[in-house]
């Protein structure tokens, strides 16, 4: 059942469907990649039950040395289940793949070789649980190793030597970074407590001179909920803006999401929830996608359940229009391979009727939404009684994921200068980068790792404007978690207060 109705007549978006070409944006090796021929063979061998196949290198089922797995599960019927597993209270639950005995997903089929996408039946849960959150219209979904490797393998299949994308100011440079040596500069956009400005995207792209500065950017790689580093969330009038910006200037979205289920002060209906359960509950308090908006098929949205199972499955979901899917499906056939079996074997079990079901999975996200929150709000508490106190630093309450975007107020600081030359234009005008390297290294000595913002700073090679301001100079933050014990959370804060006093004081 779709929870959520679509803000569209659908007879509108069939025809705007059909006029929208989006295959220009295809790199020039997505379009020459030939699908594995031997992949092709081996989905038309699924088609037809009974099929005996002599054409795969399967090793027989007979001689896999394993013919059952069990996995031991916290039970969704406590209240508060990830407090009642954390505390070890809670019940248990056991559920189980089999290769001879009816479940989910056999191990026969889980273990076997498989297509790029991943096995249809994890798909089509995925896809289950897209549309009761989501409600996507006319999208598929292809299974990936976590977002990493989607976005990677979205940098190939969208990206050519040359090409430029944008992306937020301060960004994930762990993924930023894979995309390269494939030729791809970045382009950042400007951010407030926010997240991305919608004006500076529009004034990039409206300026942009592609004789001097090469084909304009056609793909904007962005994390909205809890986006990393800054922790700041895109309020909805905003995502609304930012998809017509691309709708104006036919930008695709890689919507790279991970913490979309983390979210916090949600305030979830319990006539809902009573009456229809925690998908429905929760989708109604959930922020709005992009997918969620996409009638065009330019989103293209990356999940991942490292953030809310563990981050060590390796497993993730990609959702986009049925030709990307395809372009996608390909480039993995014929590199990565299909997601490990073991890992699609678990989540179907997980999400089958045996086990939590997708109402249970979000009963579980619900109960670990509360956990984060009150780590959250610790965290925020002895922030304020230990650091803001101080007057040295400041932060925001994120309303999602794992981090705070900590300010330092460096222009106290005896050190702290301005720069009446820059080396060039647009260059520094202080040097607040070789002061907050200090500080990080101060805490370091203190035995405190925070990450520095220069760590995930997006230069703008470009240098189009040099009255924007050089990012060099908005580098005075750290980002900090939240996700540890209280423990790790009081004697954090309280390092880092002491560290930052002894700091201004040199």
């Amino acid at each position: 059942m779709v929870y959520i109705n679509p803000p569209y007549d659908r007879s509108e978006v069939g025809l705007k469907r059909r006029q929208t070409d989006l295959s220009r944006h295809l790199s020039a090796e997505a379009r020459a990649r030939l699908p594995n021929p031997i992949k092709t063979i081996w989905k038309v061998a699924q088609v037809k039950p009974g099929t005996i196949n002599m054409g795969n290198g399967d090793p027989h089922h007979t001689l896999y040395p394993v013919c059952e797995m069990n996995f031991v599960v916290p039970s969704i019927d406590d209240v508060n289940p990830v407090q009642a597993w954390k505390d070890g209270t809670g019940e248990q639950q056991i559920i189980a793949s089999y290769k001879d005995e009816p479940c989910a997903l056999s191990l026969r089929t889980a273990l076997a070789y498989g297509a790029g996408g991943g096995l249809k039946y994890v798909r089509d849960t995925l896809a289950d649980l897209n549309d009761r959150i989501h409600a996507p219209p006319n999208h598929s979904v292809s299974l990936s190793l976590g977002n990493a490797d989607a976005l990677t393998k979205c940098f190939r299949l969208f990206g050519d030597p040359g090409d430029a994308f944008l992306c937020e100011e301060f960004t994930f440079s762990a993924m930023t970074n894979a995309a390269l040596p494939l030729g791809i500069t970045w382009v950042p956009i400007r951010m407030d407590k926010d997240g991305l400005i919608p004006s500076d995207m529009e004034r990039v792209l409206s300026n942009w001179d592609e004789v001097t500065q090469g084909r304009r950017p056609h793909v904007l790689y962005t994390i909205p909920c809890s986006q990393n580093p800054t922790g700041s969330t895109l309020p909805a009038e905003r995502r609304r803006q930012i998809y017509e910006i691309a709708r104006e200037w036919d930008i695709i979205i890689l919507e790279d999401d991970p913490y979309f289920f983390l979210q916090y002060d949600l305030n979830t209906q319990t006539t809902t929830l009573e009456s229809y359960g925690f998908a429905r509950a929760m989708a109604e308090v959930l922020p709005r996608s992009f997918l969620s908006m996409d009638y065009d098929g330019r989103v293209v949205r990356l999940d991942s359940f490292s953030k809310i199972l563990a981050p060590g499955m390796r497993l993730g979901w990609v959702t986009c229009n049925d030709f990307f899917t395809e372009k996608l499906d390909m480039l993995t056939d014929s590199s990565s391979q299909h997601p490990h079996g073991l890992g699609q074997a678990f989540i179907s079990e997980l999400l089958g009727s045996q086990g939590w079901g997708i109402d249970g999975f979000m009963k579980w996200v619900s109960s670990l939404c509360r956990e984060y929150e009150r780590r959250r709000n610790l965290f925020m508490d002895v922030f304020r009684r230990e650091v803001e106190v101080t007057g040295l630093a400041s932060a925001e309450t994120p309303k999602s994921g794992m981090f705070v975007w900590i300010k330092i107020d460096l222009e106290r600081h005896a050190r702290y200068r301005k720069i009446e030359s820059p080396e060039y234009p647009g260059g520094p005008v202080s040097n607040t980068a070789e002061l907050m390297n200090e500080l990080f290294r101060k805490l370091l000595d203190c035995g405190l790792v925070m990450m520095p913002a220069s760590t995930f700073a997006m230069p703008d090679l470009t240098r189009r404007r040099s009255d924007d301001g050089n990012i060099s100079d908005r580098v005075n933050y750290f980002r900090a978690t939240f996700v540890g014990t209280d423990e790790v959370i009081e004697n954090g804060l309280k390092i880092f207060s002491r560290g930052l006093e002894e700091f201004f004081c040199f």
